[in-house]
């Protein structure tokens, strides 16, 4: 961290609310206003690329109230695109070495659409390839694993699908249950958790800080959607020294600032692609290709192709959607979204606003 001017100290945001924010600096906990320079009064809050997220590191001005002058330098970031503001990029998380994506196995009774859904290997693709280009480490973990008696053998087949991304059972309800993620977290590690309502990104917050800091609620059984209990970003300080991000759950999560090179979930048919018969192959039905060969031979699922190429298309309209001296930023049309559906994707509509 570079050296700050003598009147101003350094803090790290720990909570985000409309237009304050929770700071914690060395003389403690402080709600803090954004500096008027940083501040467009007529459309509220501009870029998130100006604004303080969970997890900047800020300098802030005493007195009453503290005033944050600046954003520190950030080393990593989850972004998505944001509908509701005709797709701005939203920055959710910040200085963040882990982000786990939470996924949850169904209840026993539920829907065959629930249970896939819980478990949903597409979506799962989708926020790795969002983190790879923010630049933490992934990790996916399967929580309620207490719920199927085959959740191992589920996290094997997802994670060999994954590649070289961990993929890890745990559940809340037995005492070791959350032992197989502890083990990955030391003093001074940043996780954050993200993932649809209901599949318990709270509770393994609550059960890692050893009290209740998150509002819990139950997931409907028959279909397994959550409840809305988190309803903004926080950051927690657990005793091993680890750092907690809870996030509001997520339906639909739109790529922002990816490109094709952060398709990491994806290394095997990059590998593949690497031996087509052309070079600009878009494994669609061009000759020679080894990626579509590998599907028909039975060694490529099918459905994991399909997530590829959804996910190649919509970094390729983002990057025809960036703004070219002839194009204003004003008048840019927001990205495509998973589906190519106007204002959403096949999924739900944005859960979190």
């Amino acid at each position: 961290m570079s050296k700050l001017p003598e009147d101003l100290r350094p803090g790290r945001v720990v909570g985000q609310h409309r237009r304050e924010w929770d700071v914690v600096t060395e003389d403690g906990s402080t709600r803090a206003v954004l500096a008027g320079k940083r501040w467009d009064p007529e459309r509220g809050m501009v870029s998130s690329d100006v604004q303080p997220t969970v997890g900047d590191w800020v300098a802030v001005r005493p007195g009453t109230p503290p005033v944050i002058e600046t954003i520190l330098e950030r080393r990593t970031s989850l972004s998505r695109t944001s509908l509701a503001k005709r797709g701005a990029k939203q920055v959710l998380v910040v200085n963040i070495d882990i982000v786990a994506v939470v996924s949850a196995f169904a209840h026993p009774g539920a829907d065959d659409f629930a249970a896939k859904r819980s478990l949903s290997a597409r979506r799962i693709e989708r926020y790795l390839t969002a983190i790879k280009s923010g630049g933490a480490e992934s990790l996916v973990l399967l929580n309620k694993s207490d719920l199927d008696v085959a959740a191992l053998d589920h996290a094997a087949r997802l994670e060999e699908r994954l590649g070289d991304c961990p993929v890890v059972p745990v559940n809340c309800t037995s005492p070791s249950g959350l032992d197989p993620l502890r083990q990955r977290l030391s003093a001074g590690t940043t996780i954050g958790f993200i993932g649809l309502s209901g599949v318990g990104k709270s509770s393994i917050v609550n059960t890692l800080l050893g009290r209740n800091a998150q509002k819990v609620g139950e997931e409907r059984k028959h279909d397994a959607r959550g409840r809305h209990t988190t309803t903004h970003r926080e950051l927690f300080l657990a005793e091993e020294g680890f750092i907690l991000i809870d996030t509001p759950g997520m339906r639909e999560f739109a790529l922002v600032g990816a490109e094709e090179a952060d398709l990491e979930a994806f290394s095997d048919i990059a590998a593949l692609a690497r031996t087509c018969q052309f070079r600009d192959c878009r494994h669609e039905s061009e000759p020679g290709c080894k990626v579509r060969g590998a599907v028909r031979a039975g060694s490529l699922d099918s459905d994991r192709l399909e997530s590829y190429q959804i996910l190649r298309k919509e970094l390729a309209a983002l990057e025809r959607s960036k703004p070219t001296k002839k194009t204003p930023e004003k008048g840019r049309r927001r990205p495509a979204t998973h589906g190519g559906k106007r204002g959403g994707t096949t999924e739900d509509d944005w859960e979190e606003r």
